[in-house]
Parts: structure tokens; sequence; C-alpha cells
């Protein structure tokens, strides 16, 4: 919501110490005076028009209702399986209704009672026969709009039903005891009403503005791009979930992306692109490697860029960080290295933030098979972005020599190729049963997909660019049929 920037703590109504003033609350207290509401001014909370059209309607408590129900059903799902020794009767075990899948990204209507999985495209075949709208994601409590055909964020359900349900499920697992305040009552200001209802306006679904070129930073302005149209991070910053008024840390990053959200989709500016500087240069104090105007690596700048902005978060730690950009790209690699002698497995599980892939080239057959670029997977750390960078090249995963016979190079391809067994020496393998080297092989798995997959494309100097061509279009499919 455009306007929101410009209140002040001490021009909110009547509050506790202890707790929050959302949004929604300060919007429709009871508190509020007669001006506060014109006839002419619409302030709207919803994440899209359609929404919006389906709050508005008979229909609103229904749906409120069944989304209260629905989260409830989520978390206490979520509190049992992380302990599910504290309880006797677990709840219904969720899945799939068409397929019984219960591991495939499920998510649940919010006009009936289907569930339907994400992997097989059965939750968005369901909404399409059905004419319905809106679901669930049943792990992260996001809202789907089918005809938007993306994610969307809703103020009012996010910060009032979501917040209630995780409040009352702490409280009745008595996890700890709340402590009571003296109320404080803080004058507030019908000029900042009036400037909220006046300005608040829902945002566009896709960018306005374009992004200045300076010079070479076009490998700035493809990583810039793909962070404004991601649903995730717009919701976060466009939500006010950061305050660049109360950050006091230098060369924010954080900062820096709120000022390019709110410049980029500012409806007053849609004629003239937006050049980041600011960004550009908090980015180069920050990320010492990337200084200068020369042509950079695009992949290396967004590791740095999404370095930079979890140090820079307020609520970024060593231990299940609950920064924005592990909730958003944060997923986990699974190792497992089987003794060739005794068939003893070792798991390993380590973070990563994205993905590379390795392309060869078609034109060099006269070899059976060749061995592809190293493959990276980032370990987020709550230090120094020289620390960061040099862990992160540090921590290389080798995958197993290729075919020549395979001529496919689509994204299935690379990731079946990415997860083939690889035969390791016996010098490089120290089994833990046999105590000695031995002959093993290694595996490569995604134990946990991240909301927001990310992929790098490592390609030879060999590589023809037909095939670079070949392989672009059908990652959008790709996507689309298996969820990533």
């Amino acid at each position: 919501m455009s306007g929101t920037n410009h209140l002040s703590s001490a021009d909110m109504p009547e509050r506790h110490i202890h707790g929050q003033m959302t949004i929604y609350r300060m919007l429709y207290t009871r508190s509020n005076p007669a001006s506060f509401y014109k006839e002419k001014a619409i302030v709207n909370t919803a994440g899209c028009l359609h929404l919006k059209q389906h709050k508005s309607n008979e229909c609103r408590p229904n749906l409120t209702n069944a989304y209260r129900h629905l989260v409830r059903y989520a978390l206490q799902w979520a509190n049992w399986h992380s302990n599910p020794t504290r309880r006797k009767h677990p709840p219904p075990n969720p899945n799939c209704t068409s397929c019984s899948e219960s591991l495939s990204r499920l998510h649940i209507c919010l006009h009936c009672v289907y569930m339907g999985c994400w992997k097989k495209d059965h939750m968005r075949q369901h909404l399409k026969a059905q004419n319905h709208t809106l679901a669930m994601d049943f792990d992260r409590l996001y809202l789907y709009c089918a005809d938007c055909n993306d994610y969307v964020y809703d103020t009012e359900w996010m910060e009032e039903v979501v917040r209630s349900e995780r409040l009352k499920l702490a409280i009745g697992s008595r996890r700890f005891k709340l402590r009571t305040y003296p109320k404080v009552k803080l004058p507030w200001n019908s000029n900042d009403a009036d400037l909220l209802t006046c300005n608040s306006t829902v945002i566009h679904c896709q960018g306005i503005r374009g992004l200045c070129n300076f010079g070479n930073t076009c490998f700035m302005n493809v990583i810039l791009q793909s962070f404004l149209l991601n649903p995730l991070l717009k919701a976060y910053f466009l939500g006010n979930q950061h305050s660049p008024k109360l950050c006091m840390v230098k060369y924010c990053l954080c900062c820096e992306m709120d000022r390019l959200f709110v410049e980029v989709y500012d409806e007053r500016q849609n004629d003239e692109p937006y050049g980041p500087r600011y960004f550009l240069h908090a980015m180069w104090m920050s990320f010492k490697e990337l200084a200068g105007y020369a042509q950079q690596d695009a992949h290396e700048f967004f590791i740095g860029a999404l370095n930079s902005i979890h140090n820079s978060s307020q609520d970024h730690s060593l231990i299940n960080c609950k920064c924005i950009v592990h909730r958003t790209f944060a997923g986990v690699l699974q190792s497992n290295v089987t003794c060739s002698k005794c068939g003893n497995t070792t798991t390993t599980n380590d973070p990563m933030l994205d993905i590379s892939l390795g392309l060869y080239p078609s034109n060099r057959r006269h070899s059976d098979s060749v061995t592809l670029p190293s493959f990276t997977s980032d370990v987020m750390t709550a230090t120094t972005s020289d620390e960061s960078t040099s862990s992160y090249i540090k921590n290389k995963f080798y995958t197993p020599p290729i075919s020549r016979r395979s001529k496919s190079q689509t994204l299935v391809d690379c990731l079946d190729r990415y997860t083939q067994p690889e035969k390791l020496g016996n010098q490089g393998y120290i089994c833990n049963k046999c105590s000695t080297f031995q002959e093993a092989t290694k595996r490569l798995s995604i134990k946990k997909l991240p909301p927001v997959l990310c992929f790098q494309l490592k390609v030879s100097n060999l590589l023809l660019t037909n095939e670079i061509r070949r392989i672009m279009p059908l990652f959008s499919h790709f996507l689309k049929k298996k969820a990533i």
C-alpha cells in the first residue's frame, strides 16, 4: 500500500506497548473519527482485485472462516509433525484428493473441501473445472489466485488471521506466559488517516517502470528485474515489513530494496525508467569484489545481493534463519554416499540458495563421455560478505561423467544428470563402518524445495548459441508442470 511509510509511531491510534498496530487495525478501528471514511475513498487491504471482489460480497464471512479453519489445521499439523510425541491423537493426514499424494506441495481450495497437489497440477485443474478462484498453500499458508495465476498477499488475513491462530496455538501448548503491560494512549492525527484513504490503491501485478543501464550494469538489471517480479519479495517490501526510517544499518541492502520497489511500482513515474544508483552504491560498499563499472558475473551478483540482504535483515540468524532471503530462496540439498563394500550410507544435508546445472556442447561427439563443470550450493551465514563468498566457492559438488549419446538439453535432463550416481575412487572416501578407504557411490537429491528455486546454467565456451536458445523456452513449461 502506498502512503503507509509516512506514518510515525506518535501518530498511531491507541495501542498496547507489547502488541503491534497492524495496517488493518489502523484502517478499521472503531476509534477512527467520522471524517476518516470519505464517500469516494476506497481503502483496500486485499492482495488483488479478485480477492477484493470475493471479500466484498455476501460470502465474506464464510470465506474468512474457511481460511481461518484451514490455517488452524495447517498449524496444528505442522506443530504435531515437529513434536509427534506431545499429542496422542494427530490431526488428519493431508493428502491429495485425486492421487492421494501427501508430499507434493498440497493446496486447499477455499471454496470447497478439495485438497490437491501442485506437482501433478490437480489443484489448478480443480480451480479451472469448478470455476473457483482462491486456494491456500498448506505448508506456507500463502494465498493463490487462479485468475492472477500468482500468489497474493492479503494484509487483513496475513496480519489478523494467521497471527491470531499462531498465538492461540502457542498459548494452548503453554510454551510461554503472557505478560500484561499498562495501556498507553497515543494521539491520532486525522491528516494521516486522510493520507491513507486518498493514496491507498491496489498495486499492479507487473512492474510499470524500466531500469536504466549504467554502461556495463546489465548483469545487475537482470537480477533486479527477477527480484521485482518475485511475489514474495514484492509482498514483503511493499507491505512495509522493513522500515528504512527505523533501520540504523549503514549501506543497508534491505533499505535499498524497499526504495527499489517503491520507485519501480510508482504510478506517477510510469513514463520514466528508474536508475538504481543507490542500490549499486550500497552493493559496492557491502561487496567490494563487485565495485567498479566493469562487467561482472550475474550469478556472483545474485549471491552477493542475497548475502548482503540477509546480513542487513533484523531477524537474521545462523540457525533456522527467518529473514526474507531464507524464507524465499533457501532449501536443503541432500548427499548420500554409499560404500560399495558394506553398503553403509552416509547422509549429509546442506543448505542451498540455488542449483548450478551444466550444459555441454553437441559439436564434440568423438568422445563417449565428459565431466561437467563443478556444481555449487551456497551455504548462507551471518558473517561478512568476504567470508560468505569464500565458503560459497569452497562448497562445491561434482557430477559424474555423462554419456554423449543423450542429446537432450531440457531442464529435466539437466536435473536428471545432476542427480545421477557418481562413483568415487578408493582414495576419496573413508567408510565409517569399514574404517578404511573404499570405493563408494555419491548421489545428490533435493530434500526440501524452497518457495523459489533458482537455477544457474553453467555454459562452456564450446556450447553453440542455438543450444542456449533451445533450452530457455523449456523453463516456463517445466516450472508450471513440476511446480519448482
